[in-house]
């Protein structure tokens, strides 16, 4: 299984984990295998690790085919789409399944006190399963909190 790290802003964050949005965009090609965990570091000013989801699949096509089969699980307006896209010739959807909270967060406090040098990434950095990530997630006792379509909240495990 592919884990990957990715930076998403709050707000978006947010949306994700209320499941009112499902899929997020890339301004270029990424490679993300189906059954893909994508570990959701939340931009300051939170700065924390925040989520968890799996990966669906990833559609990359030019920003109008994405736009016109996605754009009301993108759940942003055309504009702030077309702005973020910036005229790139092919754009990722990656589809998401499976959100969960991540309890507690992990701040990038606590990022950086265990995996040094640790910066979040600005586009997409794959992890291995041996990296000082996950043995920071078991001594924290990391929870998964998946929230059901908003409905009522269960916690469940991840195998890490």
């Amino acid at each position: 299984m592919i884990n990957a790290f990715i930076s998403i802003k709050p707000k978006y964050v947010g949306m994700l984990l209320r499941g009112e949005k499902s899929i997020e965009i890339r301004s270029r090609a990424v490679n993300l295998a189906p059954g893909s965990r994508l570990w959701i570091y939340s931009t300051l000013p939170k700065g924390c690790l925040e989520a968890v989801a799996n990966v669906q699949s990833v559609k990359i096509d030019s920003p109008d085919v994405i736009w016109k089969h996605y754009h009301k699980k993108i759940n942003i307006s055309r504009d702030a789409f077309l702005s973020y896209v910036n005229g790139s010739q092919k754009v990722s959807a990656i589809l998401l399944e499976d959100v969960r909270r991540v309890v507690p967060s992990l701040t990038l406090g606590d990022l950086r006190f265990e995996i040094r040098c640790f910066h979040p990434p600005q586009f997409l950095k794959h992890i291995e399963t041996a990296s000082p990530f996950f043995k920071l997630l078991r001594t924290k006792r990391v929870k998964f909190i998946y929230w059901g379509h908003g409905v009522r909240a269960t916690v469940s495990g991840l195998e890490l």
